[in-house]
């Protein structure tokens, strides 16, 4: 659909104007591109949509990663670990040390990093200070700011018991590194992404930790226990601070 589409491409038919307008959209926003489509071929949407989101999706990936190459030699983070974390104590030090060590290079069968503390104690000045892109969410899912080529992915503000119920997937997928899978897209169709990044879980004390935050009860209370003891390093924050897991 797209693969004569570029730059030098001169379109002569009205469908062919289309096409290029949604190209050019999808480079920074695939919804509005859709929408180009499905308002001005309606027919032709109704029945290639899924192959249009797939293309489109293509498209905005790849002036994504052509952005990032442009800009890296510009960007830099004005603050590393352990700097960025100034309430940081010498147990925790360890317990991130160890984690960045062993964990964060790693494309899979890493384990996620979980933090429960209180909030402004600079949780995610840390987490956006380690080395490379990341994709970082901020209490909700949104399908079109992931991307599949960061070198982490950051969960912020979002309760544990409740992370797929905010439209997050399955997060024994997004935050195991569970490879190629797919998730909802607002449209309705399903989208593969592609989740090889480590992650990082930013809890509030008290306010998001859920079933972390007490002992479990029930048979599947314990199983989900257990699956997080051998896929997470977790620790909490404070006055008296340890490694949970």
């Amino acid at each position: 659909m797209f693969n004569n589409i570029n730059d030098d491409f001169i379109p002569e038919t009205p469908e062919e104007f289309i096409l290029v307008r949604a190209a050019e959209l999808a480079r920074t926003n695939v919804n509005a591109a859709m929408e180009t489509i499905r308002d001005g071929m309606p027919s032709d949407f109704s029945k290639n949509r899924l192959n249009y989101l797939k293309e489109l999706n293509h498209i905005f990936v790849r002036e994504q990663e052509e952005k990032m190459n442009r800009l890296e030699r510009f960007i830099f983070k004005t603050r590393d670990w352990p700097e960025s974390f100034p309430d940081c104590t010498p147990a925790l030090r360890r317990a991130v040390n160890r984690w960045v060590k062993q964990e964060f290079s790693r494309t899979s069968g890493a384990k996620c990093l979980i933090l429960i503390g209180p909030s402004g104690t600079g949780k995610t000045s840390f987490a956006k200070s380690l080395r490379g892109y990341y994709n970082y969410f901020d209490g909700q899912w949104r399908l079109d700011i992931w991307k599949n080529f960061t070198s982490y992915s950051i969960f912020d503000n979002i309760d544990w018991d409740e992370f797929e119920e905010k439209g997050f997937p399955n997060k024994k997928h997004i935050l195991t590194q569970y490879g190629y899978f797919k998730v909802p897209h607002e449209t309705g169709v399903l989208i593969e992404i592609k989740c090889t990044q480590p992650a990082i879980v930013l809890l509030n004390q008290g306010l998001h930790e859920g079933q972390l935050g007490h002992p479990p009860i029930t048979y599947e209370e314990e199983r989900e226990t257990m699956f997080w003891k051998e896929h997470a390093i977790i620790y909490r924050m404070g006055k008296y601070a340890f490694l949970l897991m």
